[in-house]
């Protein structure tokens, strides 16, 4: 229990402070150069968020494969549940939202 205080306590104040420090130009992706605060919860936040989704679009792909075989509709579905996240966690320049 104790634990779980602490961690929740940790998000709050990394987001409080991420999204305080993080320019409204820098969340739009209107901003050429990322402040500081974008990289850090991109580090911090998204990317691991990212590779969760991923990995977890990846299972979904593998369980949907029957259907979308059948519908032939394989290309679409990698594109949207391990193409798109993949993307988004790797390909994706830092601190670019």
């Amino acid at each position: 229990m104790k634990m779980k205080k602490i961690m929740s306590i940790f998000v709050a104040a990394l987001l409080i402070l991420t999204f305080n420090s993080v320019s409204l130009a820098a969340i739009l992706g209107t901003s050429s150069t990322p402040s500081a605060g974008a990289v850090v919860s991109d580090v911090l936040v998204l990317r691991p968020l990212g590779f969760a989704g991923t990995i977890l679009g990846g299972a979904a792909f593998v369980v949907s494969l029957p259907v979308t075989l059948a519908t032939h509709k394989v290309d679409r579905a990698e594109r949207l549940l391990v193409q798109e996240p993949y993307d988004y966690t790797f390909e994706r320049p830092l601190g670019q939202m």
